[in-house]
């Protein structure tokens, strides 16, 4: 699924925000998504139902839904529907990855519809913002409908359309068929939400809105002088001038008799229009009462040339521009419609925004007609109902010229301070002047010679006061009464704690500069945060502003003359935001350089390693976690993992639900060239180094995930569907059904399908069919075979150069793993590892492999952020302050040790992201141990310095 990048788009997306989901309020919440559940019999749910040839009945908790009959002649003209819309707003199910229904077929025959999810521009009959699924459910019996977001990208039969759907703004869903067809009922159960794959979290989260006024520029009419010329005429509706509480109010009522019943204005004089060239982008407002019970869609025409009708060119398209608002019941409000579209770019490259200064105001979303219109020649306004089902009144008590406030883009101008910091709000962490950043800096030096291990721990951090086993001198593992543990190159036992991401690369944001003749690289072939010196760049290129929304955000950044410009940096790819590739600027490194008095950064990062080590010793963790910088290889103080990422020209096999991108395809010989040269370059770096405890190679790679049969098993089907010329994988997945069943017959028979000859199957094999007990089985023994390969090839070629050190797996993402995955990667993996955002092990996830698998396992990311530090997001997992962060720390860290598999947990990340996003793809958290000035949070470092203190006696009690 891709976002919109038109005008249109972005003016309905900047109308429809204001409808996402907020921050919980509780210690610890998941911010990976949520939507409201939908009650299918509420009854103010289905009172604002459509049903066009059909009818429903409520029965008890269920909903029978009746399609009339449609004659071949009527097939194309009559389409029974049933079609639902949002109680209020839009529905947000941005974060979600389908529907899960329980639908009946109560009759003798088989039933056959289809369900249609549409946003505002697919009402309007846009196909790219529709999304279709056809099903077949046989007589007399239920059927558990899975409805993917994602299925037309997946290629899954029956989905047509929704290339461009806007999920966080579904208008409406429907359930309809297609004729010829006879009279045909179904009983719907209920609807529930299928979890969506990917690392995603709510991208509006932020709490607190700041209400704008919006001035008047000019009011057209109030009506207290009355009607006078205005009205030029009225077809299908009646008008009344009445009194209200606000005053004079035109009150329009809606009649059901006409198609299309209206009320149109014009200048009042014949021949004239109006002319608001003088008020530059403004926007006509209504101010609008609806006193009914039910919701009312209100269209807006405004043209710029006499109607075609009288003789002019205005057709509602060409020189018009409508568009549509829906008009909530018992409610008064102000509602605009621009006169012309946004411009383009307004993706802020922000995983969470600022706060909005809202105005009080509904936007008229934008249908069809000009981008723009003469607002020296504006003729005529209409304001009309599109085949309405019921009479509706509606009062208009004020039309008006307002700015256009369509999007609030002053909200990004001037965000950061000087130290990267948010400007509108104060903290107990953020830094004011230089002098004050310096005098931390003072500390920090003083803590270099005064930091030292707890008096518990052994040389390499183990547990000093516990039993002392087999010194091997390297890290390994080993079970000790019923507990795996990790043994020290002493001998000691050891328990892996510590942080992520101690690294610059993920300090980095975007400027919104590039270079004129500036080209990016190959998605699947570059790593997270792969950054260049910048200077390349500089000889005599031409530097542009390629996102203005960006290089707006930013009160000062150095020049390039600057010694603080040494923090610049560039990126040949971005995985997600406004641009592809870019100038970026380090905030963060730029602080230290202040911080010390450095004259560069290489300066500046021998005083910040030697610094975080000493804050590693102090705080008490155990070793460096994932992604540190290759600068902590053999630092003599804290253990640290390795990292290598597979890169290289082997084939790819992707599924369409593909998050990071393409699995590796294991099976092409080249796959293990790619991996030999990782395993040479990663062995370099350690150079049999006894303080590295071991490696993690990839990370979430996209297995697939048991919440449908769909997701399960993506990685094998979507392989088959490959010609074995194309696909090394599909050669081997043939030749494995072809050994199993001998003939083409006994396969279509086991798989209930049609293929003519294996030559055929081998060209290429689009399964579509019911997933049966014996086709998942097959699918399920494919699958892992693939990822026994995978796992094997790295095992065997990383063991080639770094023999003494542990695999720690590829870190498994919960909304990423199989039985078949995690089974494999056991058989090779001295560690499993997983990734887990929740409350603490107990609260997510299916723990019962542990067991079956009995490997040691080691958590490789975590977090919990809040909003009070100026950050926009509070990341994956919120508390509500720093002190809620520092207490879930503890609570997730004591449900690691007690758990007596696991043998460690890394905390994602060292530092918050930027708080305008990390360049890679925008994450914008509160999860630092330290901010963007690199002061610690003391909550949260007294929490983990507690619980570090007793780790051993805790773990090993």
């Amino acid at each position: 699924m891709r976002l919109i990048k038109t005008a249109l788009a972005v003016a309905i997306l900047s109308t429809l925000s204001l409808q996402c989901v907020a921050v919980p309020k509780s210690d610890s919440n998941d911010m990976s998504g949520s939507a409201t559940k939908i009650e299918i019999t509420n009854k103010q749910f289905l009172d604002i139902a459509l049903n066009e040839h059909s009818k429903f009945e409520v029965l008890e908790n269920r909903l029978l839904i009746t399609f009339d009959a449609i004659s071949k002649s009527e097939s194309i003209s009559k389409w029974p529907s049933m079609k639902f819309r949002p109680i209020q707003g839009n529905y947000d199910w941005n974060a979600q990855g389908g529907l899960k229904l329980l639908v009946e077929n109560p009759t003798a025959q088989e039933v056959n519809f289809e369900i249609k999810i549409a946003d505002h521009l697919g009402t309007l009959g846009a196909a790219s913002h529709q999304l279709d699924y056809a099903i077949s459910i046989p007589a007399n019996s239920t059927k558990e409908v899975e409805l993917l977001f994602n299925g037309s990208a997946m290629n899954v039969k029956g989905y047509r359309g929704g290339d461009e759907l806007q999920l966080a703004n579904i208008a409406e869903f429907q359930f309809y068929t297609v004729g010829p067809a006879q009279q045909q009922s179904i009983i719907l159960h209920n609807i529930d939400f299928i979890k969506r794959t990917g690392d995603f979290v709510v991208t509006q989260a932020r709490k607190n809105q700041v209400k704008g006024e919006i001035e008047t520029l000019h009011v057209l009419t109030d009506f207290e002088k009355g009607l006078g010329n205005l009205i030029e005429h009225h077809d299908g509706s009646q008008v009344d001038l009445i009194n209200n509480k606000h005053g004079k109010a035109l009150q329009v009522a809606y009649s059901t008799q006409s198609d299309y019943p209206t009320v149109k204005f014009s200048a009042g004089i014949e021949g004239q229009a109006w002319d608001w060239s003088s008020f530059g982008d403004a926007a006509v407002a209504f101010d609008i009462v609806n006193p009914s019970d039910s919701g009312i869609q209100l269209f807006v025409r405004i043209d710029d040339a006499l109607d075609k009708k009288l003789g002019g060119d205005a057709t509602g398209a060409v020189h018009s521009r409508t568009g549509y608002a829906q008009i909530a019941p018992n409610s008064s409000g102000k509602y605009y419609f621009t006169l012309k579209d946004l411009e383009q770019g307004l993706d802020s490259g922000m995983r969470g925004e600022p706060p909005e200064k809202a105005f009080d105001a509904n936007q008229v979303v934008f249908g069809w007609g000009e981008k723009e219109l003469d607002t020296s020649n504006i003729v005529s306004i209409q304001l009309y109902l599109m085949n309405p089902k019921q009479d509706a009144v509606l009062a208009i008590e004020k039309i008006s010229l307002i700015p256009n406030v369509s999007l609030d883009t002053s909200r990004y101008i001037g965000l950061l301070d000087e130290f990267g910091q948010y400007m509108e709000e104060t903290w107990t962490e953020k830094i004011n002047t230089v002098e004050e950043l310096k005098r931390y800096g003072q500390a920090d030096l003083l803590l270099i010679d005064s930091a030292k291990l707890p008096a518990d721990r052994s040389k390499y951090s183990g547990w000093k006061h516990g039993p002392k086993l087999e010194a091997t001198g390297f890290f390994r593992t080993e079970k000790i009464d019923g507990k795996w543990s990790l043994v020290d190159p002493e001998g000691y036992l050891y328990f892996m704690t510590g942080l992520d991401n101690i690294r610059m690369d993920d300090s980095y944001t975007v400027t919104g500069i590039d270079f004129a003749d500036a080209s990016g690289s190959s998605k699947e072939n570059m790593r997270p945060s792969q950054l260049k010196d910048i200077s390349y760049k500089l000889d005599k290129r031409k530097r542009v502003v390629a996102s203005p929304l960006r290089s707006q955000m930013f009160t000062w950044l150095p020049d390039y003359s600057s010694p603080l410009a040494d923090n610049y940096s560039y990126t040949e790819m971005i995985h997600m935001g406004p641009l592809a590739h870019g100038e970026v600027f380090s905030f963060y490194s730029a602080n230290l350089q202040r911080k010390y008095g450095t004259k560069n950064s290489q300066e500046t990062l021998s005083i910040w390693k030697d610094v975080t080590l000493a804050r590693m010793e102090d705080w008490g963790f155990t070793s460096l976690g994932n992604w540190s910088d290759p600068m902590y290889r053999h630092n003599g103080k804290m253990p640290y993992t390795a990292h290598g990422w597979i890169t290289g020209t082997h084939q790819k096999v992707s599924t369409g639900n593909d998050y990071w991108g393409p699995m590796h395809d294991p099976f092409d010989p080249q796959f293990r060239v790619s991996v030999a040269s990782m395993a040479e370059e990663i062995g370099k770096e350690v150079n049999n180094d006894p303080w590295c405890i071991g490696y993690f190679v990839d990370n979430e790679l996209s297995w697939g995930n048991t919440v449908s049969d769909t997701n399960h098993y993506s990685l094998i089907v979507s392989a088959l569907r490959s010609d074995i010329k194309q696909s090394h994988t599909k050669a081997v997945l043939a030749n494995l059904l072809k050994g199993k069943y001998g003939t083409i017959d006994k396969f279509n028979q086991a798989w209930g399908v049609s293929v003519e000859s294996w030559q055929e199957f081998s060209k290429g094999f689009d399964f579509q069919g019911e997933y049966t007990n014996v086709i998942k089985t097959d699918l399920s023994e494919m699958l892992f075979k693939f990822a026994d390969k995978y796992f094997s090839v790295v095992s065997e070629e990383m063991a080639k150069k770094l023999p003494n050190h542990m695999f720690l797996g590829s870190r498994f993402a919960d909304w990423a793993i199989t039985p078949e995955a995690a089974e494999a990667a056991a058989k090779y993996v001295d560690v499993m590892s997983y990734n887990l955002y929740a409350s603490d092990l107990n609260s997510k996830g299916d723990w019962s492999r542990l067991a079956k698998l009995d490997k040691p396992s080691v958590i490789g990311e975590f977090h919990f952020g809040s909003l009070d530090s100026g950050l926009f997001h509070p990341g994956i997992m919120s508390a509500d302050n720093q002190f809620g962060r520092s207490e879930s720390y503890t609570k997730y860290m004591q449900s690691i040790i007690e758990n007596p598999y696991f043998v460690g947990a890394h905390w994602f990340q060292y530092m918050d992201s930027p708080v305008t996003g990390r360049a890679w793809d925008g994450e914008n958290y509160n999860v630092g141990f330290v901010t963007v000035a690199d002061v610690p949070y003391k909550p949260l470092v007294n929490a983990a310095k507690a619980f570090n203190e007793s780790l051993y006696q805790n773990r090993f009690k």
